[in-house]
């Protein structure tokens, strides 16, 4: 893929994991998140009471409200908003992908910052670090240094795809990250810095390219079973 497919699937990714979760809500909705507040005096004597089939009764826990159902649009909202439905076939093809390459699209695409995300990205970062020939072997200190180095490479890599403008880190910021002298930075992390940042990268073309992949594939089979019902 180009440039210009995987800025276009990057536009495509990010509008169909956008978080629309803070947008209108129904009334049952919004009482189910905020219920009303109970102002009863002696909270330890519960007087609401709910009678139920067979003459059983129940406590509830907060008193009935009495609310006039109102709409701001004389027909109701639909269940699914309209781009929302025409970008489904992006977050079915993210389903389809490696656990990995779902979490770094989820992350760099759709901002979201679940833990269990980071530790597959940088699992397989890391993972894939190894496959490079280093030179020698290196030593505990410097590796421990480098593991705490790989989730900056991500961040870094995800910030500079969602911002023309963003700045990469300069070295001596590095080497004060790392609290070691400026030359010390150039001569011994410098190059892996690097080869993380190009691991990153490597990783996100791929997702890119395999999201794009396996949403033709989804499209073609809906279009085909469409075709023989």
């Amino acid at each position: 893929m180009n440039a210009q497919q995987l800025e276009y699937v990057r536009l495509e990714l990010t509008r169909a994991l956008f978080d629309e979760s803070g947008g209108t809500k129904g009334q049952l909705e919004a009482f189910s998140e905020h219920p009303p507040a109970n102002k009863i005096h002696s909270p330890r004597q519960p007087i609401y009471k709910v009678e139920l089939e067979g003459e059983r009764w129940i406590n509830a826990d907060n008193a009935a409200v009495y609310v006039l159902e109102t709409r701001s649009r004389r027909r109701p909202m639909p269940p699914i908003k309209e781009h929302t439905f025409a970008s489904c076939s992006w977050r079915r093809a993210i389903l389809a992908l490696e656990e990995y390459q779902a979490a770094w699209l989820r992350y760099c695409y759709g901002f979201d910052m679940h833990f269990n995300y980071q530790t597959a990205i940088c699992q397989h970062v890391w993972e894939s670090y190894q496959t490079y020939k280093v030179g020698n072997r290196l030593q505990s200190k410097i590796i421990k240094r480098l593991i705490s180095l790989v989730w900056l490479a991500v961040q870094d890599t995800a910030a500079k795809n969602r911002n023309e403008t963003y700045r990469e880190y300069a070295s001596n910021v590095l080497a004060n990250l790392m609290n070691v002298d400026r030359s010390t930075w150039s001569r011994v992390y410098a190059k892996h810095w690097s080869q993380l940042k190009e691991v990153a990268g490597r990783m996100d073309v791929e997702a890119l390219h395999m999201a794009a992949v396996r949403r033709e594939e989804i499209i073609f089979r809906t279009e085909l079973q469409n075709a023989t019902n």
